[in-house]
């Protein structure tokens, strides 16, 4: 049966390099890390796990100017190329 466990949100006055020390102290192992965009600001998200615990730990690299969107695209060539040229691009 596994072990129940409980989920916590926290902001840290303390360098990046800590928090990833200290996870690398306890097992924890840098699975992905990602750059995200949410609140006008670019964010970059890492992922920790040990067994069947993480820890998703964000840092806020800057501001997002000027605000344009960003298109993400998982399709075939052809899609990528209408998009691409719909967009002026």
């Amino acid at each position: 049966m596994a072990k129940e466990q409980k989920l916590k949100s926290i902001s840290v006055l303390i360098p990046l390099e800590k928090v990833e020390a200290s996870l690398t102290e306890i097992g924890f192992l840098l699975q992905d890390s990602a750059t995200i965009v949410a609140d006008g600001k670019f964010w970059k998200r890492m992922l920790y796990a040990k067994g069947d615990e993480t820890i998703s730990v964000s840092e806020e690299i800057g501001d997002v100017y000027p605000k344009d969107p960003i298109i993400t695209i998982c399709g075939s060539k052809s899609t990528i190329t209408h998009v691409v040229r719909g967009v002026g691009g």
